[in-house]
């Protein structure tokens, strides 16, 4: 139950304060805190944080890891107490590929174009999206 209202917070956008208030008035013994470390223990992704533009033109990253203003909006990076406007999120790719080949099952079903190939016999037909034709 836990993880569906969470799930219903990041939809909607809901404070931390929102969500645990939420979590008292339905009598469950959870916190916003107690979710996400338990979610951490079971996904063990983090996220990379990146200012970027508050109109989402850059990411204040590389070439544009020291700029205070953004070069195609002209818009600041932080706000008049020195925190960034607006921060985005980065999963690592990586990490997230590891976690799902660490499934078996998962595995399995990220493979299946290249098995796909390695056992249809005749060229000629198509059977799949991956022949260049839909069925």
């Amino acid at each position: 139950m836990g993880l569906n209202l969470l799930y219903t917070k990041v939809l909607h956008a809901l404070t931390d304060a929102a969500f645990n208030a939420i979590l008292k008035d339905i009598g469950l013994n959870l916190t916003f805190y107690k979710i996400k470390k338990k979610i951490q223990s079971i996904v063990p992704i983090f996220p990379i944080l990146i200012d970027t533009c508050v109109n989402s033109c850059i990411a204040f990253t590389g070439d544009y890891k020291g700029l205070q203003h953004c070069p195609l909006c002209n818009e600041k990076r932080y706000n008049e107490n020195g925190k960034p406007m607006n921060i985005t999120y980065f999963f690592s790719l990586k990490d997230r590929l590891k976690i799902q080949y660490a499934n078996k099952e998962r595995a399995q079903e990220l493979r299946y174009r290249s098995k796909y190939f390695e056992s249809k016999e005749n060229l000629d037909s198509f059977a799949d999206i991956f022949d260049g034709k839909y069925v």
